[in-house]
């Protein structure tokens, strides 16, 4: 009896191939996040007066709606708008090369470890970056009387500065790994 069965390597290379076809289904499904989020953004005010009684919806006129603020101000949200789904795209974009060559059977190359470490810098400076870029905007927008308050937020992402920190760590230990292979190899 002949057993037809699949390695290992083809079962993971099968699971590569299908993450890479998942990668280009949310590229494809980007346009619409983009949508979704800019109409979170036009009509959230709107929608939180609806929520709330007569007297108390006089208070949802707080949150500020991008269509109703100058043309300086609006410049300045969408920029801001666009500055931060321009880190979702460029992380996203890091992955799926990442995964696009593990699916091709190269998962343990120098192109690999690069991608690691610029994921982990990314990681590790996004949250300072969208920090300061959020509060000099909102703090511009309160100047040009487009929002009413300007409360500066000081809330740094632990969370994603671990994890930009964790995969550079990673990096190192991989890269010590396929040294140490590359040496063992050399040796038999």
């Amino acid at each position: 009896m002949v057993v037809v069965g699949t390695s290992v390597r083809e079962a993971r290379q099968r699971w590569f191939r299908r993450l890479d076809l998942a990668f280009w289904m949310i590229w494809a499904a980007f346009p619409v996040v983009i949508w979704l989020a800019y109409r979170h953004n036009t009509t959230a005010s709107a929608s939180i007066a609806a929520s709330l009684s007569p007297e108390q919806a006089k208070c949802a006129g707080i949150v500020t709606n991008p269509l109703d603020m100058s043309p300086q101000g609006q410049m300045l949200f969408w920029t801001l708008f666009l500055f931060q789904l321009s880190f979702f795209a460029v992380f996203t974009g890091i992955l799926h090369r990442m995964v696009h060559r593990f699916a091709r059977g190269r998962i343990f190359v120098a192109e690999t470890l690069q991608g690691m470490w610029w994921m982990g810098i990314i990681l590790v400076i996004w949250p300072f970056i969208d920090l300061i870029t959020s509060n000099a905007v909102a703090y511009a927008l309160h100047e040009i009387g487009d929002i009413k308050f300007f409360l500066p937020s000081y809330n740094v992402d632990i969370g994603t500065i671990a994890g930009g920190v964790f995969l550079m760590a990673l990096k190192f230990v991989i890269e010590h790994a396929i040294l140490l292979q590359s040496e063992n190899e050399l040796t038999i």
